[in-house]
This record gives C-alpha cells, sequence and structure tokens, in this order.
C-alpha cells in the first residue's frame, strides 16, 4: 500500500514590503518639477540683486560727477577724477553714460530734476496768493543755500551757451512745476483784484531766480566789496524777506496797495 504522503502546499508568495514600494508613482516627477522652480526663484533674486546693484553704482557716480564739475568745471574733471571719488572703474562710467559729455549732461539733468522735485511738494492751493508767493520764494532762496553747485552748473551751461541742455530730452519735465504753480497762483490773485493783470507769470518767474540767484553766484565778491557775510541763517532770512516784499509790491494793484497802508 503506498505511503499516505500529504503535498504539502506551497508557500505563499512573499508580500512586498511597503518600505520598497512607491504608493505614489508620480510622485518623483513632483520632485523634478520643484527643482527649476527653486532655480528661476534664485536666478530672478540674482537679477534683483545685480540690477539694484548696478542702479547703486550709476547713483554713485552720477554724485561724484556732480561734485567734480561743480568744483573744478566741465573742461578740468577727467573720467579718472570721477572713477576715483565714486569708487567705481572708469569702464563702467563709459557703460552708464557713453562719454565724459553724456556724464555731464546727465549730472546737469539731474541738478534740474532735483529742483523739480522739491517744486512738486509745494501745495498752495490752499494759500492766499500772498502767501503762495512768499513760499514760493522761499523755496528758491533754500534751494540756492542747500544746493551750491545748482548755480555753479547754471554757470557752466550759460558759459557754453545752454550748448548741453539743449540736448536733453527732459526740458518740458524741468519748465513745468514752478511755472504751472507760479501761473496758478498769479491766475488766482488776478481774478480776484489783487494781483495786476498785466503780469506774464514767465516774467514773474525770472524776476524770483534772478532776485535770488545774483545773491549766491556773485556772494563772494559782494561780500568783498560790502565787507558783510551773505550766507548766514540771518543774512538768508532777511533776504527771502526782501525778495518776497519786492515781488509781491510789484505784483499788487494800486487799489490793494492802498488797503494795505
Amino acid at each position: 500500500m503506498a505511503s499516505d504522503v500529504r503535498t504539502q502546499p506551497s508557500p505563499p508568495a512573499a508580500t512586498p514590503s511597503l518600505r520598497h514600494t512607491n504608493p505614489h508613482p508620480r510622485a518623483p516627477l513632483k520632485t523634478l518639477r520643484a527643482t527649476p522652480r527653486s532655480g528661476s526663484r534664485k536666478a530672478a533674486g540674482a537679477r534683483k540683486v545685480r540690477k539694484r546693484d548696478a542702479a547703486a553704482t550709476r547713483a554713485r557716480i552720477l554724485d561724484a560727477a556732480i561734485e567734480e564739475f561743480a568744483a573744478r568745471g566741465l573742461q578740468e574733471v577727467r573720467i579718472e577724477d570721477v572713477a576715483l571719488r565714486a569708487r567705481a572703474n572708469r569702464r563702467m562710467i563709459y557703460y552708464y553714460f557713453g562719454s565724459k559729455d553724456g556724464l555731464y549732461l546727465a549730472a546737469l539733468e539731474q541738478v534740474y530734476a532735483t529742483l523739480a522735485e522739491e517744486e512738486r511738494k509745494i501745495d498752495v492751493e490752499n494759500l492766499h496768493p500772498v502767501q503762495a508767493i512768499t513760499e514760493l520764494v522761499r523755496l528758491k532762496i533754500d534751494h540756492y543755500s542747500e544746493h551750491p553747485h545748482y548755480i555753479a552748473f547754471l554757470n557752466m551751461e550759460n558759459l557754453h551757451k545752454a550748448r548741453y541742455l539743449r540736448r536733453s530730452r527732459r526740458i518740458e519735465e524741468f519748465k513745468a512745476p514752478l511755472g504751472e504753480i507760479i501761473a496758478r497762483v498769479l491766475e488766482r490773485g488776478q481774478r480776484s483784484g489783487l494781483f495786476r493783470k498785466d503780469v506774464d507769470s514767465v516774467d514773474l518767474y525770472i524776476s524770483i531766480c534772478a532776485l535770488g540767484y545774483l545773491y549766491f553766484s556773485n556772494q563772494y565778491t559782494l561780500s568783498i566789496i560790502f565787507g558783510r557775510q551773505l550766507i548766514t541763517s540771518k543774512s538768508l532770512q532777511q533776504r527771502k524777506i526782501t525778495v518776497a516784499d519786492m515781488i509781491i509790491s510789484y505784483l499788487k494793484t494800486d487799489d490793494s496797495q492802498i488797503k494795505d497802508s
């Protein structure tokens, strides 16, 4: 009799270990996608840093150029002088401004732009016309005092008969702010009968500039001739009062002059 031999069941197939099984087969794709985005952010950040550094370098060169040109004049200044003051490579000056003439024009434009920016801050709409004129005079005197290089650039550019300024594409930007403000103030004063009607706004602007400009452009010769220090807090305050009084007296009608007396 054949022996009773039982057939042993086959062992169950081994269950794959979860540790070695990827339950989310598309997960690696996410990882691969994350890398380019991370790289893009880094690249964008690097571009922003380079752009910021480039802007800072250009501004530093421009500030140095303003100081050099104002102190020594257009003919005497060399690119090397500006590079040394700006702590920049001279090649960077040529890269940003093209030439010495290009650098001077940029400096000249910056000087005018600084004044225009200050003029835009004047809020005279709610001021009495006389107070508004007084504020405009104060602005001009303060600007001449706080930015002496502005006078130097005016002198240089007039010496060259505005050869560089006429090349600027920013002329409208420079002439608009204070000219428009004066025109509005003048119109309000004329409409109320306070100011004369035969006053031209551009002529008025030039008169205000002239009464302030000469005081600063000729400060050294005037100080020697009259034995007086002109650039002191007391002297500058008196100059503001004098110029404002002269301009307002010129603007007022005969009737308004009589009412004030």
